[in-house]
Parts: C-alpha cells; sequence; structure tokens
C-alpha cells in the first residue's frame, strides 16, 4: 500500500474513532460505509500505479539494450555477428512497441 492510500485510510480511521468518542454513531457508519467503497478503487488505483512503474521501468531497459546493440552493430565486422545483433534488435524493437502500447492503455 502507498503512502498516500495508507495515510487516507489513517486519517478515516481518525475520523471514525473520533465520531465514536462523540458519541455520533451515524456519522461512524458513514466513515466506515466510505472506507468499504473507496477501499477498492484505490487498491485498484495502487495496482495500476505499480504495473505503469514496471511497465516504465521494462521500457527504460529496452532502451538501453538497443542503444547498446546499436553501438555494437556499428563495430561489427563479421556477417554472422552482423545479423545476430539485427536479430536482437528487432525483437527488442517489438518488444517496446508491445510495452509502449500498455503504457498507453494504463495511461
Amino acid at each position: 500500500m502507498s503512502s498516500w492510500t495508507q495515510a487516507w485510510v489513517n486519517d478515516y480511521l481518525d475520523l471514525y474513532n473520533y465520531a465514536r468518542r462523540i458519541g455520533d454513531s451515524e456519522w461512524a457508519e458513514h466513515i466506515l460505509g466510505k472506507l468499504r467503497d473507496q477501499k477498492d478503487v484505490l487498491l485498484e488505483e495502487e495496482r495500476k500505479d505499480i504495473m505503469l512503474r514496471e511497465l516504465l521501468a521494462s521500457y527504460d531497459r529496452i532502451n538501453k539494450q538497443l542503444i547498446e546493440i546499436f553501438s555494437k552493430l556499428r563495430v561489427a565486422s563479421e556477417g554472422y555477428q552482423t545479423e545476430s545483433l539485427q536479430e536482437q534488435w528487432y525483437k527488442l524493437k517489438l518488444m517496446r512497441i508491445d510495452i509502449s502500447r500498455k503504457i498507453l492503455q494504463h495511461q
């Protein structure tokens, strides 16, 4: 759970405890209902944020690999080595396109 989500839950629990202390059971029940209703929404947002961070990290990792392969291609002289590097480069490009699509879906 992110610090923001945890702070939100803690704030509502503090309000709930205060409502119970002052004897306002209607307000306390309203706060509990809000916690129940919003918990799933917050957890889903948290899951999406984690997924997006993982996708962005993968995108960055692939970009670094593409740069490394491109550097190797610039100095490669053997046909087999060049062909192998080009195949790797092509596969990484396809992976990057796939990840780009997923990133766009999560925004």
